[in-house]
This record gives structure tokens, C-alpha cells and sequence, in this order.
């Protein structure tokens, strides 16, 4: 967790090998194994290990080449057989992307994040099928290394039993013969019993092995995780001075792929203000907004917050000031407190703010109407927890971007901030517009004008560039795309209106 958390954006989340060294640094593989296991392993070997020398010793003085032959072949027999657990780890984690569609696959089927569309589709028969035939594809490697007959499994059990024949057959003619009391003979059969417990052929010596394997793979990942990150230099400023912010000439193009989303783009947002963001599905917006909350790093070009370029910046330097909620926000299955109090975990106990922070999203309502009012879990899959609504979800991440602003943070970001919302509350948020952004600088990105022509000044971005920008009445006056864009939208909803809707 430490390891992935520490790079400062989330490109490395999205690196398919980045993503295979997590699940087998996590143990996915043939038994699921993590390094963990491996420390338990080895705890629990190192006394019997300690046992079994230490009987070996004791069988020396019966026959110092008895005692010898055991303190020899332990060693030995272990080292192989180590090596050959080792070796079917390895096939195993070699599988790791396609147990991780394989895993993909189970989660839909036993998960309830997409179980309506699994069942209207019919589609658990589907699912099954493909996790039985990419999970056996998967394994067939792994079999194939634990094929039995193999040397390295029968010589260590031949030479281990023959020395257990041996000792014991001397140990039974001393005795018979009288050179051996039932005492000593007592005391040397324990030992020779003593002597098997290095345990190389038992689970313990197996899972040492393969838990082992995901060990390299967690030290390889934070050794990648190190070298993608970029040194940064802290340049602490006061929270309370803030003068804006300015692109310039930022370009951008996601990991791995050719085509830009960001071209030479220029954009100055004054302190205070509000500017809202339009545009087709794909012209760059929430990727704008990425960029400013330091999720990607510009791949041309710099951004500037208060004059300093937020390269030069600790990333959470930027993230206190900046509160954003994001069109696809997280929904935490914990309280309601907590789902508002993460947007400033410092102030997580001042339940006045919270309260305010609720009130001005319109979720105090709501959260006072739960059964358990703030310590209501938001989720169904807990004891006396809830599901809300699309629209409620809604509130809630608005009161945790509000609490951020509570907290200290002077920009506000709103990514379709009523996407999810019914008419009446959209209006609601319309008519407090202009009290949540007060004295804030807010980006607001949405494809509702009657939204956005209440923001101080508007952008329409159209392949990664600024193609038009003003106010609403500067660019209908235009009559470019924002008032194409506008009118198509206004006679949308003037034609339901003449339907009586």
C-alpha cells in the first residue's frame, strides 16, 4: 500500500505490469500465498530445524557416521526440495495476468457492483464458463511443474527412508545384541525420530517457498514506483495568499497511447472567480482537471498556482488547497461521517463544519433522517447500513468537497456536479450556486447551461485547445459553438415544456 500510494498521480495504476507485480506482491498464484505466509513459515520451521540438529548431534554418540549421515543429508534434501517448490511458485506468478482476468471474471459473479446486468443479461452461466477455461489455461503451466517422477522428488524420498531403515535396523541389532540398554535405546529412537523433524517434505516447507516467490515482487515494485517518480521541491506558501491559475502551452497524452488530449493550451483562471468548462465528450475537460489535482504531470508545457509552477510543489501542498468532485466519485462503504470527513481527514472531529459543509451540499436532511443519523454505514452489505440513490450519493460528495473547502482549501472543482441529480434539486443547486462558490476559485465542468451561464467567465474546449472563451452573453452574442451548443439545449427543453411535460 505504502508503494503505490507514493508516486504522486496514478499512471503507475495503469500500467498493466505495474499492476501484475501488485497481485503477486498481494500473493495471487497458486495458493494465494504473500510474504507474510512465508515469515509465518519460517517462524514456525526454525525450532524443528533446532530440534533436528540437535538429535542428529545425539546420534553421534551412538555412531558418530549415523549422526554425520543425518546432519549431511537434512541440509541437502531441504536445499532441492526448496528449489523445487520454488520452481512451481514461479509457474504459478508467471500466470499472473491471466489469474487476474480469471479473478476479473469471479468478481462480476460474486460481487454486487454489476449484478443487476449479470442477471438481466443472463449472464452467470457466461461468467463461470470463462473463469473455468482462463483459470485452467492459467494452471496448465503449473501442473505441468508438478508432474510427479521427477528425480528431485523420489532420490530425497529413497535416501531418506533408507536412512530411517538403516538407524533403526543398527539401533534394533545393538539392542538384540546386547551392546544397548532399553534405556539407551529409548533415548537413541527418539533422536532418529528428532532427526526427521526438518520437515523438507511437509506444507510448511511449501509455503515457505512459494510465499517466498512474491517477496522479489514486492521489493521490484518499489524499486519501479521510486524510479517513476520525479524529485520534487517543496515550496511551502501560505494557504491563506492565493492569486490564481494559469496553463501554459500544456499538452498532454495518457501513458502508452499516440494522440494528444492537451494541445498548447493557454488558460488563465483569476482568483475568486468561477469558470466553467464545456465541451463534446472527449475534447480534454475532466483530463483538465487531472492535471491540476497533480493526478498526471503535463507532457508540454506548465501550470502555475500562485505564480509558482506546480511542478516545484509538493503534491500535497496543491491537494489542500484544491477540492474537487469528480463525476464518477468514489461511493465509501462507511459512515456518513466519514464519507464527508475524508474530504479533510485533519478536521474529521469538528462536527460543526461538517454540519455546515452538509448543509450547504443540501445533505443535512438526509443524513439526519438515517437511522443511525452520521454513523449510518452507506452500504447495504453491513448490519443496519443503507444504499442511497444516485442523487443522494450526489450530496454526499459535494459535502465532502465542501468540507475540503471548510478545511482550508480556496479551489473548487465540480465535474458535473447534478449529473445524478432530479430537476428539483438540480434547481435547488442552481439557486446556491452562487453562495457555494463564494470567494472561491471554482472550475466547473457541465453539460447543463443553465449551470454554466451562471459562472463568470466560460471556456468551450475542442481538441485539447480553447476554442472559444467569455461570458455567457459575450459568446451567445458570438454565436459560435457555445450558442449552437446553447440554443440546441434550450429548444430541447422548450419543445418538452409545449408537450405539457
Amino acid at each position: 500500500m505504502a508503494a503505490v500510494g507514493g508516486p504522486t498521480g496514478v499512471s503507475h495504476l495503469e500500467d498493466p505490469a505495474v499492476l501484475d507485480l501488485i497481485e503477486t506482491a498481494r500473493g495471487v498464484g497458486v495458493h494465494g500465498l504473500r510474504p507474510g505466509d512465508a515469515a509465518a513459515a519460517l517462524a514456525s520451521l526454525l525450532p524443528s530445524w533446532l530440534a533436528a540438529l540437535g538429535s542428529a548431534a545425539i546420534l553421534t554418540a551412538f555412531h558418530w557416521w549415523i549422526g554425520l549421515t543425518w546432519l549431511v543429508m537434512w541440509p541437502v534434501v531441504l536445499y532441492y526440495l526448496q528449489r523445487e517448490y520454488l520452481r512451481v511458485g514461479e509457474a504459478g506468478y508467471g500466470q499472473t495476468a491471466a489469474l487476474r482476468r480469471a479473478d476479473y471474471y469471479r468478481d462480476l459473479a460474486l460481487k454486487p457492483t454489476g449484478a443487476k446486468e449479470v442477471r438481466v443479461w443472463g449472464l452467470p452461466g457466461w461468467l463461470e464458463g470463462r473463469f473455468e477455461s482462463t483459470w485452467e489455461w492459467a494452471m496448465k503451466p503449473v501442473w505441468r511443474a508438478r508432474r510427479p517422477g521427477r528425480a528431485v522428488l523420489w532420490l530425497p524420498t529413497i535416501a531418506v527412508t533408507a536412512a530411517n531403515i538403516g538407524t533403526f535396523g543398527l539401533l534394533a541389532w545393538a539392542t538384540v545384541r546386547g551392546n544397548l540398554s532399553l534405556g539407551a535405546l529409548a533415548v537413541y529412537a527418539q533422536a532418529t525420530l528428532g532427526a526427521n523433524r526438518f520437515r523438507a517434505f511437509d506444507d510448511a516447507n511449501m509455503i515457505l517457498s512459494q510465499a517466498a516467490v512474491s517477496v522479489p515482487r514486492v521489493l521490484e515494485l518499489e524499486r519501479q514506483l521510486e524510479r517513476s517518480e520525479t524529485t520534487k521541491i517543496s515550496h511551502r506558501s501560505s494557504r491563506d495568499t492565493h492569486t490564481g491559475i494559469r496553463f501554459e502551452g500544456v499538452g498532454f497524452r495518457y501513458p502508452g497511447s499516440e494522440r494528444n488530449v492537451l494541445s498548447a493550451l493557454d488558460l488563465e483562471i483569476p482568483a475568486g472567480r468561477s469558470l466553467a468548462v464545456v465541451g463534446a465528450n472527449g475534447a480534454g475537460k475532466t483530463t483538465l482537471v487531472k492535471l491540476l489535482c497533480r493526478l498526471y504531470e503535463p507532457t508540454a508545457g506548465r501550470i502555475l498556482m500562485n505564480g509558482v509552477d506546480m511542478a516545484k510543489v509538493e503534491p500535497l501542498e496543491v491537494r489542500q488547497r484544491v477540492a474537487v468532485i469528480f463525476q464518477d466519485f468514489n461511493r465509501y462503504h462507511l459512515s456518513a461521517r466519514d464519507n464527508i470527513a475524508m474530504g479533510a481527514p485533519v478536521g474529521a472531529g469538528d462536527m460543526q463544519r461538517l454540519r455546515e459543509a452538509a448543509r450547504r451540499a443540501g445533505a443535512l436532511p438526509l443524513i439526519e433522517s438515517l437511522p443511525q443519523g452520521w454513523e449510518t454505514v452507506l452500504s447495504r452489505e453491513y448490519t443496519g447500513g443503507i444504499e442511497l440513490s444516485g442523487g443522494q450519493w450526489q450530496r454526499i460528495a459535494l459535502a465532502r468537497a465542501l468540507f475540503a473547502v471548510e478545511g482550508g482549501a480556496n479551489v473548487l472543482v465540480m465535474d458535473e456536479p447534478t449529473a445524478n441529480l432530479d430537476v428539483r434539486a438540480e434547481a435547488e443547486l442552481y439557486d446556491r450556486f452562487l453562495e457555494i462558490t463564494e470567494g472561491l476559485t471554482t472550475i466547473l465542468i457541465s453539460h447543463r447551461f443553465s449551470t454554466v451561464r451562471r459562472a463568470d467567465h466560460i471556456i468551450v474546449l475542442e481538441q485539447g485547445r480553447v476554442a472559444e472563451t467569455g461570458s455567457h452573453d459575450d459568446l451567445m452574442a458570438e454565436d459560435g459553438r457555445y450558442a449552437r451548443m446553447f440554443r440546441l439545449q434550450a429548444e430541447r427543453f422548450a419543445l418538452t415544456a409545449q408537450d405539457g411535460v
